[in-house]
Formats: structure tokens, sequence, C-alpha cells
């Protein structure tokens, strides 16, 4: 007995035999194109494909350089750092208070999603650690939002108190940057009342 959905397997298959040419290759520009079989041995077996480029009649442009582009990695430079003999402690290793920093990280994503350019500040206490921060984002560009994934964010939280840690600062700020026009700016504090984050230059 004939299976009729074998037949049209093949069918479907032998469909994509035939093949065409194209010449259209450029950057920044995206294609629409047919996959052509290049063997196919039936039912059971892999059916192997090729892409052909194909004519630029069936090429879309979205060259706009307004858009968003991904990118990994934050670049992190601490800007400022506070050391004194006198002060009680220091801000916190990031592997000692992570819920903390997820918290400013989420902060930062959330200012990111909503395009403020607003400074935002507050206290955060995992039970253990207390620490001051604000955050605020400039722009050479017209938003102050950041392509910027809420990890890829609070790796560089991380590395911001962590840098600020070894240093021995009881108050510092670092700068982010993720390739564009945005530029993240976060202070911290270990002690919020002594040392408001405020009052650091950034």
């Amino acid at each position: 007995m004939v299976n009729p959905s074998k037949i049209i397997t093949s069918l479907l298959a032998l469909g994509l035999v035939d093949r065409c040419r194209a010449e259209h290759a450029r950057a920044n520009e995206t294609v629409n194109y047919v996959p052509v079989t290049e063997e196919w041995a039936g039912e059971g077996s892999n059916l192997t494909v090729t892409f052909d480029l194909v004519n630029a009649n069936y090429v879309a442009l979205y060259n706009d350089t307004s858009a968003l582009k991904r990118r990994t990695g934050i670049t992190t430079t601490v800007a400022a750092a506070t050391v004194l003999s006198s002060a009680t402690s220091t801000i916190i290793a990031a592997a000692s208070a992570l819920t903390i920093y997820e918290f400013i990280a989420d902060v930062i994503k959330s200012k990111s999603n909503s395009n403020s350019c607003t400074m935002t500040y507050g206290t955060d206490s995992d039970g253990t650690y207390f620490e001051g921060y604000a955050y605020e984002a400039t722009t050479s560009g017209s938003n102050c939002d950041t392509t910027a994934e809420k990890k890829t964010i609070l790796a560089a939280v991380e590395k911001c108190a962590n840098r600020l840690h070894t240093y021995g600062a009881v108050r510092g700020c670092c700068t982010f940057s993720h390739g564009g026009t945005w530029t993240g700016h976060l202070r911290l504090t270990a002690e919020p009342l002594k040392y408001p984050v405020t009052s650091v230059t950034c």
C-alpha cells in the first residue's frame, strides 16, 4: 500500500532541487533566500541543504544607524575612591554581599529600560551588610539606555565593588561603558550617613 505522506514528502524535497544563481552581497543588508538541496536519499536519511546568495531584488536594507547594537562586556573604570584611615568599614567585596549588588544591577537595568538619565540613590542591606548607592546614566547621544543584559551589568557592578574594596575605599565611584553612547555612573559607600554617595564627584 502506498503511503500518501511519503509521496508528498518526496515531492516537496524534489521541488527544492532547482538551483538559482544570485550575485548580491553587501554589508549591513539582510537577504531573503530559498534553500536548494544538494542531495537527499529519501526517508530516514539526512537532507543536505545549501544556500546561494540571492538576487538584489530580494534584498531588504536595514542600515539603521540609530538602532542599538548588541555588545558584550562592560568596561568598568574606577573614577573616584575615598580611602580614610578613620573609616570603620570599606566597600564590601561582591562575594560577601551578592544580593545587594544584584539589587543595584536591577536598578540599573530598570533605569535603562525606562531610558532615564536621572539619578537614583538609596541604601540596601542583605541582613548582614549595609551599603549606600547612587546611579545615574549620561549619554553623548539622545538615549540613556544600554543593550547590556542584567547579568552583564551585574558583572560590572561586582567588578566595581571588588576594585573599590581592594583599594580599601569607604566611598567611591565607577563609570561603565558598553561601546555606545551610554555611560553609567555608580557610586557606592560603606558608611552612607557619614560619607554619603551624593558627595562623590563621578
